[in-house]
Order: structure tokens, then C-alpha cells, then sequence
């Protein structure tokens, strides 16, 4: 979805990257379009619920023209003959006239020797071939768009399989697109301040509760690993931003509970000193801290804007505290834990294995610099 100076793009989930790949191999014949519904009565006989797949996203009739070159090729090679066609009426060339190519099923559902045998009476010229087509629906029209012109006319049914539903995740994303730029603008100016002041590294993240369809800041977030931290290690993993927008949410929570029952909590100066940076650090952090008001699950339904795609510790820290959207700039393909398509391959935001689910995309700024000042090292766990 466009945006005022960018685009959102979905993250794809892990099943939804594993899909693309599965492919399985069916036969299918020419057949004059005449018989088409007597051969597919045979096929059906002989091959009962097309062997257990669900091939609904595939057209089980084609006409030669809508097949890509290569399966065309191949079917022409299997016949010993041109696949174009001269139109008696028009005298002009056409593939296929009066033919249709089925869909005819798996290979590991019946053997070529049977499916001979029982086509063999019924069409003048046989010619099982065998192709690969997608085993898995599709999940966008995009997908199937690009299926049908690799593999065989393909149909998407408006409906994701391995990931959100698409009309849920286009009313989410429709929600937050007249702001996500302001958020991830707010992330980047505290993110250039702690790494100006060498607080820590250039990330940052803002953390927005959305109340009757508008956001109010919660919590703003640097990365803080280097603050009293040597830095001949990896530095505070704690003080990581996302892990410190969680543990700033919490600190409101607990202030407002001690405000409602008129207790007071030990100030953190006489605390035993902690790894953990939960305070607002810094003149935009405490300028952006409001306490929520919320209850249940600390950081439920809230959304989180970052600046980099959080790494796998912090991901997981975001899926547990069950947030219910996620935007990051900048994807850290070697190390990050959101993503579905980059190194580790995890997909942390959409795993039906875990205990939460969230919505998430990656905001791409128009023109070339997709990074501009905020780029990191492309190690760093964000």
C-alpha cells in the first residue's frame, strides 16, 4: 500500500515463502472439446477425489494459448505436431482449435499404463505428458499471476492458507498507513540521538497504542547496549530498543497502578543497579512516555514501529509481550527474526507453533536511498 513517501509492503510468513516452492508432477492430455466432459467423467472414475489433493486453485480445463511456451513445447513434442492450428472459418492460424488440454491428475495417483488403457478407446490421439504444476493455493493474485505464466493456469481464491486473511490484513494495514510515517519518523530521531550521545547503537522504536482508529505514543525506545557497558563485548542485549519498548510500557503500567492505590514504589536510585534500561533515557523519551491504561497482557493489540528489523531475542520478546502489528525500515537479512525470507528464515511475527500472531510489513521509502543515515552494520543484531 502506498504511503505519503513510501509503500508498505506485507511480510510474508513462513509457510507462505515454503509454498512457493512446492511443486508436484500431473499428466495431462489434449482433448477435443466435444469429449471433454466424457474424458473427465473417466478421470474422475479412475482417479476419486483427484487422489486426496485439493486442486481447486487449478483451471482443469486450458485452452493451448493460456499454457506457457515450455508446456505447449512439450505437449507439441508428446504429439508430433505443431501446436498451432489453421481456423476453417477465418483461415487464420490459432493454437488449438476446438481442443482443451485437462488437468488430468497426480502421477502417484494412478500409473500411465492405466490411464492409457481406459482414454485410449475414447480419444484418437493419446498423449499423456507430464508437467509440474503448484501443489498449494495460492496466496495472492500476484502469485498466481506469475504461476500461471510458469506453470499452469492457476486461480486465486481470496484467501491465504499460511497467513492472515487477506481482507483483514488490508483493513489493518489501511488503518496505520496515514501514520506509519510519523512513527518511524519519531523512531529515527531518537535512534540518531543515543547514537550521537554513544548511548548505543542507530536503532529506535516507538510503541503506539490505536484507540476508535487513532494512535497515541506510549513509549519511546533507543538502543542502549553501550550505557555503562564495555565495549569490548556485544554490549547490554537487555538494553536492546524493542526489549527497552516493553520494558517502558511496563514501567508505566506499574506507576499507574501505584498512583490508583496510593502506594509508592522504591525509586529506582535506591534499586540494586540492573542490566535492564526500563526508564526513559533522554529529553525525547520522557517528552513521548504516557503510562496505558491497559489490562490483560502487557503490550496487547499495541503497535511497534522500528526502525530495523528486530533480531531474533527481541522478536520473540514482541510476539510474547503480543503485540498486534509490527512496521520496521530497514530489514537486517543475516540477523533478523521477523522475516520469513531472510537468513534464518524464522518468520517470529506469523507461527502458528507459538502462542501469538501478529500483522506485519516492512515500510520502503520511494527513491533510491532505501537506508539513508540510519544504516547499521549489516551483523548487528537490532
Amino acid at each position: 500500500m502506498q504511503t505519503t513517501r513510501g509503500k508498505l509492503h506485507p511480510l510474508k510468513t513462513a509457510l507462505e515463502i515454503r509454498s512457493c516452492d512446492k511443486l508436484v508432477d500431473f499428466y495431462i492430455t489434449v482433448v477435443p472439446v466435444k469429449q471433454s466432459n466424457t474424458v473427465l467423467k473417466i478421470v474422475r472414475q479412475a482417479i476419486p477425489n483427484d487422489g486426496g489433493l485439493d486442486i481447486q486453485h487449478l483451471r482443469r480445463f486450458a485452452k493451448l494459448a493460456d499454457l506457457p511456451p515450455e508446456v505447449r513445447a512439450t505437449i507439441a513434442a508428446a504429439r508430433h505436431v505443431s501446436p498451432t492450428i489453421t481456423n476453417t472459418d477465418t483461415g487464420e492460424e490459432e493454437e488449438g482449435v476446438g481442443e482443451r488440454v485437462l488437468l488430468v491428475g497426480s502421477i502417484n495417483a494412478s500409473t500411465k499404463d492405466t490411464l492409457t488403457e481406459l482414454l485410449a478407446p475414447v480419444l484418437e490421439t493419446l498423449a499423456l505428458v507430464v508437467i509440474q504444476v503448484p501443489f498449494l493455493t495460492p496466496t495472492s493474485q500476484e502469485q498466481a499471476t506469475r504461476w500461471t505464466a510458469r506453470f499452469w493456469p492457476t486461480v486465486y481464491k481470496k484467501s491465504n492458507l499460511f497467513g492472515p486473511h487477506p481482507s483483514l490484513a488490508n483493513r489493518a494495514m489501511e488503518s496505520i498507513a496515514g501514520e506509519v510515517e510519523n512513527w518511524l519518523g519519531l523512531a529515527e530521531e531518537v535512534a540518531a540521538d543515543a547514537h550521537e550521545e554513544g548511548r548505543g547503537e542507530r536503532v529506535g522504536v516507538v510503541v503506539v497504542e490505536r484507540i476508535e482508529g487513532v494512535g497515541r505514543v506510549l513509549a519511546v525506545a533507543a538502543d542502549a547496549r553501550w550505557l555503562d557497558w564495555p565495549r569490548e563485548t556485544n554490549g547490554n542485549v537487555s538494553a536492546h530498543a524493542a526489549m527497552r519498548g516493553v520494558g517502558i510500557v511496563a514501567v508505566g503500567l506499574k506507576a499507574k497502578e501505584n498512583l490508583k492505590s496510593d502506594t509508592l514504589s522504591a525509586s529506582s536510585a535506591s534499586l540494586p543497579a540492573s542490566i535492564f534500561r526500563d526508564e526513559p533515557i533522554g529529553e525525547t523519551e520522557r517528552a513521548y512516555f504516557q503510562p496505558s491504561d491497559k489490562k490483560g497482557y502487557l503490550c496487547h493489540e499495541l503497535e511497534i514501529y522500528c526502525t530495523h528489523e528486530p533480531c531474533v531475542m527481541c522478536a520473540m520478546a514482541i510476539v510474547h509481550s503480543r503485540f498486534g502489528k509490527l512496521v520496521f525500515r530497514r530489514k537486517m537479512q543475516r540477523t533478523g527474526g521477523v522475516c520469513a525470507d531472510g537468513e534464518l528464515g524464522h518468520g517470529l511475527f506469523w507461527r502458528k507453533e507459538l502462542n501469538w500472531t501478529m500483522l506485519g510489513w516492512q515500510w520502503c521509502p520511494d527513491g533510491e536511498d532505501k537506508d539513508g543515515e540510519g544504516a547499521v552494520d549489516v551483523n548487528l543484531n537490532a
